[in-house]
């Protein structure tokens, strides 16, 4: 420090010390935080689950725009054939059938521009779906549960027709079954649609067995089971007689 004639000594600077406020303790309940801390965080918090909400609500409205499609709203631009005729039993997990799709030509060209895949199914008949809410027919193809066994699934194609070999999977139900092709676009998205019945869904079905659980050699066990329980039955009655017969 530097001392000028005829002056005093000036004393040195004092370092200033900032503290944070105390908080004051009442009764046994923790320190309160400081209030400013307290707003930031706070805010912050808030802002961060905002944000989180709206992303999930566009996402949300986002998906149902792309995957909602009615089946009212579809062209009906395919023709699809299966070789059973009108009542025909098919049994399941044994029996197969002949399906085959094509464009309908009568439409114009161009029609089939977005086409990509076909997805054929085996959908159940109204009368099959009588009571049955696992079942039900709806509009909305993500709700609709008329076509719930996939057949085939193949690359579209711009030949007359497409046929293949389908074997009956071995868990379909018995029920009253008809054939439906979806058309889909590059997305995976349904854009057309055929089938094998009409509109109303009443001509062209086909009936299918489905398996019960038994099969014929179970059921050839449990016969020869049962002659020989009746056969042994039989043979001690006699031979009880016969002792009771001696004495």
């Amino acid at each position: 420090m530097l001392n000028f004639p005829g002056s005093a000594a000036l004393p040195a600077p004092q370092e200033i010390k900032h503290e944070a406020p105390k908080v004051k303790r009442k009764g046994i309940l923790p320190p309160i935080p400081h209030l400013a801390a307290k707003k930031t965080k706070g805010m912050g918090g808030l802002v961060s689950f905002s944000a989180t909400c709206l992303f999930l609500l566009l996402s949300s409205f986002a998906g149902s725009a792309v995957g909602s499609v009615l089946f009212s709203t579809l062209p009906k631009t395919l023709i699809v054939s299966a070789s059973p005729k009108q009542g025909q039993v098919l049994r399941a997990g044994e029996d197969k059938m002949a399906v085959s799709w094509a464009l309908n030509q009568s439409f114009p060209v161009g029609t089939d521009e977005a086409y990509k895949k076909v997805k054929v199914r085996l959908c159940y008949a109204p009368v099959s779906q009588a009571d049955r809410g696992w079942r039900k027919t709806d509009d909305d193809l993500s709700k609709d549960k008329t076509c719930q066994f996939d057949v085939a699934v193949q690359a579209y194609t711009t030949t007359t027709w497409t046929s293949f070999e389908y074997e009956l999977s071995r868990e379909l139900p018995t029920a009253t079954y008809f054939v439906r092709a979806y058309a889909l676009d590059y997305d995976g998205r349904v854009v057309a649609y055929g089938q094998t019945t009409d509109d109303q869904k009443a001509t062209n079905l086909l009936e299918v067995m489905g398996i019960s659980g038994r099969s014929l050699s179970l059921d050839i066990a449990a016969g020869c089971f049962s002659v020989l329980s009746v056969g042994s039955l039989v043979f001690f009655f006699v031979a009880a007689k016969r002792k009771k017969t001696n004495k």
